[in-house]
């Protein structure tokens, strides 16, 4: 998990830093918002995340997939397993300061967290982003097995137009299911969700990067404006702005629009949006050291950033009672909750959207240099022998 390398596709590396501000900013109620009124962040920034995946997943029927398992076991599931164990046991501290009595974990907490596991993807709260590792890391595993066995068939646009039936199906069942009914189905249903962006970072690594980045300056502004235009005239059609979003991916319960192709559409845009974007003005932050670490870094920040905005609020709590009351502080709501956030501006949420990133980013950085210090003597001993 150490993670000093400097990235080579700088376009990806600032691309990916973008996508997991976007999610911070997003859980803190969007105190930056980019261009969130047209291309709202829910309606597509976690397809971009598995877009990105896509491109950079490299499987054909030469892939041995024991080591293509255990590489997704290591660089998903055990950072998924290590920050969710860590993240509950700083979650059990802040009870503690909280509630002024240490906590007791109920005896059937343990069942609790394991279906939570099972069907949202995330067994605690605190924890909740990590939702999205399961899925992809399924999404991956399917594909992997898909692209190997099928190799010598394998088309892209017909696995595309595969995967968009199947993600529409995703779709309908969870609009008209009853939700009980496909609890424990969520997770392979989700990965259904994905792999049409699976797919579409293959598709466009291989077939349309070249193609996207020979688009002059002009034509790339006119692609933006006209998808910016799109969603302001699919916001307009359908029957709440909001419904060209979806919330609640984890539970598949936030697909508002009555038409199916709705999160399909939404995630396009948004994708080649930003990543047009990226395009004409990433490169003033190519040799930014700050977001090569933060693109490294990623899954960190998903795992602990709403970890740090309560890290943030016992601070604030703790000022509010024994220093000075701080107004509109509601300690006895934030008790109760992870997801409170103090309402005394607007703009403090900006406050939070930095402690989101550099609160994980600073341990991630104590952790390296840990990792560095311990190793060290049997660097030594090595280099000796």
């Amino acid at each position: 998990m150490l993670e000093r390398r400097s990235k080579s596709n700088k376009k990806f590396m600032v691309l990916s830093a973008l996508c997991i501000f976007m999610v911070v900013d997003h859980h803190t109620f969007t105190a930056f918002n980019l261009f969130g009124d047209l291309i709202p962040y829910n309606s597509f920034f976690m397809p971009l995340f598995v877009f990105i995946s896509g491109y950079f997943n490299k499987v054909d029927r030469g892939t041995k997939m024991l080591p293509y398992i255990w590489k997704k076991i290591r660089t998903l599931l055990i950072p998924y397993a290590g920050l969710s164990l860590f993240a509950f046991g700083i979650e059990l501290l802040m009870d503690w300061f909280k509630l002024g009595t240490p906590p007791e974990v109920p005896s059937w907490y343990l069942t609790y967290a394991l279906e939570r596991v099972a069907t949202i993807g995330a067994f605690s709260p605190i924890v909740g982003p990590m939702w999205f590792v399961l899925p992809l890391f399924l999404a991956l595993l399917v594909y992997a097995v898909l692209k190997k066995l099928l190799s010598k068939i394998w088309n892209s646009i017909v696995a595309m137009t595969v995967f968009c039936v199947l993600h529409l199906l995703v779709i309908y069942l969870a609009k008209t299911t009853d939700p009980e009914a496909i609890k424990y189905f969520l997770i392979p249903l989700k990965a259904l969700f994905f792999m049409p962006f699976l797919e579409l970072g293959i598709i466009y690594r291989d077939h349309l990067e070249n193609l996207h980045e020979r688009i002059p300056v002009g034509g790339k502004l006119g692609l933006m404006a006209g998808l910016l235009l799109l969603n302001l005239v699919r916001t307009m059609y359908l029957p709440n702005s909001y419904d060209i979003a979806f919330d609640s991916i984890d539970d598949l319960s936030g697909f508002t629009s009555p038409y199916l192709i709705t999160p399909l559409e939404s995630a396009a845009v948004g994708i080649i949006f930003w990543i047009t974007m990226v395009d004409l003005i990433g490169r003033a932050f190519h040799e930014s050291k700050f977001v090569n670490f933060m693109s490294c870094n990623t899954f960190w920040i998903m795992g602990l950033h709403v970890t740090f905005f309560n890290i943030l609020n016992c601070i604030l709590m703790a000022v509010s009672e024994n220093i000075v009351t701080l107004p509109f502080f509601d300690a006895e709501y934030f008790r109760e909750t992870e997801w409170y956030f103090w309402e005394i501006s607007p703009a403090f949420k900006i406050v939070y959207v930095f402690v989101g990133i550099l609160g994980p980013l600073g341990l991630k950085w104590l952790w390296d240099r840990l990792v560095l210090l311990v190793g060290k003597p049997f660097r030594k001993k090595t280099a000796a022998a």
